[in-house]
């Protein structure tokens, strides 16, 4: 048995965000040999970080597998647009089109275990677009309290 090394996941702090946006959401980045590319590694390895309650965040490029292994994810865990810019976050939606979608300031989110959209914009000050889920809108503007979970993660 040869000892070599598949690849490597990490997830990433994005400069682009804000002090109160960064703890919560992290940029995940694979890179895997050929040899051990489309065998569900770096799935396994994105269910363990969103199933341990972390939520990702994709950078402004992505290529068609990554692209691909986000909606697969989606399958499982809800995703929804950002717009980052002058390290504010706008929340999108749970879609965009496809013009949006190809600006290098709107991103993908894919939420951990235990968190909503709603609890996600108030951990990290999002603000919700002008353009976005009303129902997300009228929750931000009644400021609602966060279940002690995620507020104990806040307070951290």
């Amino acid at each position: 048995m040869h000892r070599r090394l598949a690849g490597y996941t990490v997830f990433n702090r994005l400069l682009e965000l804000s002090r109160r946006a960064d703890p919560h959401l992290r940029a995940p980045h694979s890179r895997y040999g050929t040899r051990y590319q489309r065998r569900g590694i770096a799935r396994a390895v994105y269910e363990w970080a969103l199933g341990s309650g972390m939520c990702l965040i994709s950078g402004p490029r992505q290529s068609a597998g990554a692209h691909a292994l986000w909606r697969a994810l989606a399958s499982r865990h809800e995703l929804g647009y950002v717009d980052l810019r002058d390290r504010r976050l706008e929340f999108l939606g749970p879609r965009v089109d496809r013009e949006t979608l190809g600006d290098l300031h709107a991103r993908m989110v894919l939420l951990g275990r235990g968190w909503s959209f709603e609890e996600l914009m108030h951990a990290t000050g999002a603000r919700p677009s002008s353009a976005g889920d009303t129902r997300l809108r009228s929750h931000y503007h009644r400021n609602l309290l966060l279940p002690e979970s995620h507020a104990a993660r806040i307070r951290s």
